[in-house]
């Protein structure tokens, strides 16, 4: 084998690799409901350096997320000023 191929050879597997740690993450994120966007930036080296940079990003994400949710909301509920008027009860009539 020439250096060339041997060279071309590494460039493969490292390719390889790459493509099964993203899926890998690909498939942590979307476990996690997270979007499976971020899964490039997740790929590790090995499937557990993957597990623990998803593990930690959907942790993240999660918190971050909820607390966008927390702060958008009001902190108390919304108060009646004025009371509704009651409605008008209407009868229930037959059909002749």
């Amino acid at each position: 084998m020439t250096e060339d191929e041997r060279q071309e050879l590494e460039a493969l597997r490292l390719e390889k690799r790459q493509a099964e740690q993203r899926a890998r993450a690909r498939e942590a994120l979307e476990g996690a409901g997270v979007p499976a966007s971020f899964a490039p930036l997740l790929a590790g080296e090995n499937d557990g350096d993957t597990d623990q940079r998803a593990e930690a990003f959907c942790a993240a994400y999660q918190a971050a997320l909820a607390e966008d949710v927390r702060r958008r909301l009001p902190q108390r509920p919304p108060e009646e000023s004025v009371p509704a008027e009651p409605r008008a009860r209407r009868g229930v009539r037959r059909i002749r």
